[in-house]
């Protein structure tokens, strides 16, 4: 039972993701958030004729020891009207960055709309660090 339950629990994570196709142009974001000795950045939109693709940068001093294994999953949220998945991520040292795939595009005035980064200790369960990033864009 908890297996089934489990499963009906992430049934977001089975739905046909989105492949961007067609590319039109890169928006220019140019945005930065320093929190919690992390430095978050978003520096471009690209816009495919079916999806946008969102990146998230994060940079962090390497010789601290406070962030040895600290990044976690982020999960971007934008409202009900968008689909977004994590496609893939990379790390090195001292620098981080994930890929959204947003469905439908949004729009090229991007005037207004909200990216909400929440952070979790993996990317199947719900457990929030109450880590929450957001950027206004204008």
């Amino acid at each position: 039972m908890k297996t089934v339950f489990g499963t009906l629990f992430g049934e977001d994570h089975f739905k046909p993701m989105v492949e961007p196709t067609d590319f039109r142009k890169h928006i220019a974001v140019l945005q930065s958030i320093e929190a919690d000795e992390f430095f978050y950045t978003l520096t471009s939109i690209r816009q495919y004729s079916n999806a946008s693709v969102v990146t998230l940068s994060i940079d962090w001093d390497i010789t601290s020891e406070l962030f040895a294994n600290k990044l976690n999953h982020f999960e971007l949220c934008i409202g009900e009207a968008y689909d977004s998945r994590m496609t893939n991520a990379g790390s090195s040292s001292g620098h981080a960055a994930y890929n959204y795939v947003v469905s439908p595009p949004l729009p090229d005035d991007i005037s207004g709309i909200k990216l909400e980064f929440r952070e979790f200790s993996s990317p199947l369960k719900k457990d929030g660090t109450g880590t929450e990033i957001v950027f206004k864009l204008e």
